[in-house]
């Protein structure tokens, strides 16, 4: 009966992830806005005092994070001096935006990446200090998640398994093209028992070697590198000819559609993958680490 419960689970996540989702839809309106803004010569106080809004609200909208009813839409492109064809594309997006989903077991502020995620075309991971969420075995996840502290007991077991179901994906080899640098201190963090971590191991070896998925990992002896103390990941959201900037904090994230942040994003993570171990050079450094948590 148990694993009847936890496949239904597992095929609710899929539902939720397979539906790219109002999130995207609500970036891609936020930055077609921003664009129009700046066309109309309108800086985010000046459209405030048009729109009736507080400045924050446009700040918002902007940034995907705040949905718009029919009529501010159509103040919008009323203020905005929007043309006709460009406004119904407007139009369309904006109901998009607003579709509901089912509730998935993360914060409300993660839920909009869960669904970016599943329909990214190509995913870059730069993780520093531990494995991230998309990568992690079951047992990782729950040692992860309980030292959290804004993640309720009751949900550390159901979160665990939808980050392993995350996992799955990733790992299938019919996923997206994965590019993954993590620093070699995210391989000798101690999470959970030596067990666990063992597993953890062997399951980022496992996944090493999938066509489509490159794993390199940035030794301790690089020293210096320009992501230090930070992680992000890069989507590239397909037939949406879209790319953005996620980055996670404690008690919130942020999204970086902009071409010029998307640029020096991908230049530093370009500099990380010159300064990591080679594919190769990679797997030899993980079965080491294997090894010794085997002995």
């Amino acid at each position: 009966m148990g694993d009847k419960i936890r496949k239904r689970r597992v095929r609710q996540t899929y539902r939720v992830q397979d539906d790219p989702g109002p999130a995207l839809q609500r970036i891609m309106l936020g930055e077609d806005l921003r664009e129009l803004r700046e066309a109309a010569g309108l800086s985010s106080d000046d459209a405030a005092v048009a729109l009736g809004w507080y400045r924050a609200k446009v700040s918002k909208v902007e940034t995907g994070s705040a949905k718009l009813t029919d009529p501010e839409v159509e103040k919008l492109i009323e203020t905005y001096a929007i043309g006709e064809d460009r406004a119904n594309q407007l139009r369309r997006l904006a109901k998009d935006a607003r579709r509901r989903l089912p509730a998935t077991r993360v914060p409300d502020w993660a839920a909009k990446y869960v669904t970016l995620q599943a329909t990214a075309a190509d995913i870059k991971l730069w993780f520093g200090d531990f494995v991230p969420g998309s990568l992690q075995t079951k047992a990782y996840a729950r040692a992860v998640l309980g030292a959290s502290v804004i993640v309720s007991a009751a949900d550390i077991e159901q979160m665990a398994e939808d980050r392993e179901a995350r996992a799955q994906r990733l790992a299938s080899g019919k996923g997206p093209l994965v590019w993954i640098v993590l620093g070699e201190e995210a391989l000798r963090r101690n999470v959970g028992t030596p067990g666990v971590l063992l597993e953890q191991l062997r399951y980022l070896r496992k996944i090493a070697e999938l066509p489509n998925v490159t794993l390199q990992v940035l030794p301790l002896s690089a020293g210096a590198h320009p992501a230090l103390g930070m992680s992000f990941t890069i989507l590239e959201l397909g037939q949406q000819q879209r790319t953005i900037v996620y980055m996670e904090s404690l008690t919130g994230s942020d999204y970086l559609p902009k071409a010029n942040q998307v640029r020096i994003y991908s230049l530093v993570f370009g500099r990380l993958q010159a300064a990591a171990h080679n594919r190769e050079d990679s797997w030899t450094l993980l079965d080491d680490l294997i090894h010794e948590l085997e002995e």
